[in-house]
């Protein structure tokens, strides 16, 4: 009977472990970046528009489409940041509407149609990305459209220590709502 305990008791604390461990690392999607017509960058945290110029720099694309780059509120890529920063102007393509990821996929698509883009490398921040993929493979389902998703690493996640701040925490616990609930909604 001891033994019998001792066991499920050591099963238990395993499995608490393997999740404690797999939960921030399960919200990132990262594939090796390749050769594509265009960059879609989501604006939001920060690192994500530097890992998007990194990739342009190193001739991943030509060009770069953003998202919601109005210059309004929190989190929004200022265009003029991008061309500060190296940017061709001619290399950049503009999204205005989007107001969330499900409408950054829907308005990204439309432009991808629109200039006649065949691939697209998808970046975005590491904690972001689990819901970015999804959202983004049900919207360009069927259009044959080849995405990779390349994440842009955090200040505010970490996904092996996702537990050790507050902050992590808060971000792991609200990706996890919204990816449930775009699973339901979309």
């Amino acid at each position: 009977m001891i033994r019998k305990l001792i066991i499920i008791n050591v099963v238990v604390l395993l499995v608490i472990a393997f999740l404690v461990f797999s939960i921030g690392r399960f919200l990132v999607v990262n594939e090796a970046p390749k050769k594509a017509d265009v960059i879609i960058l989501l604006s939001g945290d920060v690192g994500r528009m530097e890992k998007a110029i990194g990739l342009l720099k190193q001739g991943y694309a030509d060009r770069i489409i953003v998202t919601r780059t109005d210059g309004r509120g929190y989190g929004e890529i200022k265009l003029n940041s991008l061309i500060r920063s190296g940017v061709s102007p001619s290399a950049i393509i503009p999204e205005y509407q989007a107001t969330n990821t499900y409408t950054n996929a829907v308005y990204s698509k439309a432009l991808m149609e629109k200039y006649g883009f065949h691939s697209a490398l998808v970046v975005s921040s590491n904690y972001h990305m689990r819901r970015v993929s999804y959202t983004f493979n049900k919207v360009y389902s069927h259009s044959g459209i080849d995405l990779t998703y390349v994440d842009a690493p955090s200040v505010n996640f970490d996904p092996v220590y996702w537990w050790s701040e507050r902050k992590y925490v808060n971000y792991t616990i609200s990706e996890y709502i919204k990816l449930f609930g775009y699973i339901i909604k979309y």
